[in-house]
């Protein structure tokens, strides 16, 4: 169950999580696709850090395949 408190990108890795049923598990072309790194996306993924307005688009563009998703989505 996803929470308020974690990061964004978090929340739609959960969310991918609960709607897919599968593990989101991100591949050599997820990266490329977003053209985000891994430690970079880590950074993402924790909160450490805030994704650049190219980056939150690219990562809404991937979500949005499995579920409706806006940019505002990040930003929250």
């Amino acid at each position: 169950m996803q929470t308020q408190t974690s990061a964004p990108v978090q929340r739609l890795i959960d969310r991918y999580q609960e709607e897919t049923l599968l593990i989101f598990k991100p591949s050599r072309k997820f990266y490329q696709h977003t053209g985000i790194n891994r430690v970079r996306f880590a950074q993402l993924a924790s909160g450490e850090k805030r994704p650049m307005l190219d980056e939150a688009d690219n990562l809404v563009k991937f979500f949005s395949r499995f579920f409706s998703t806006t940019i505002s989505d990040l930003t929250q």
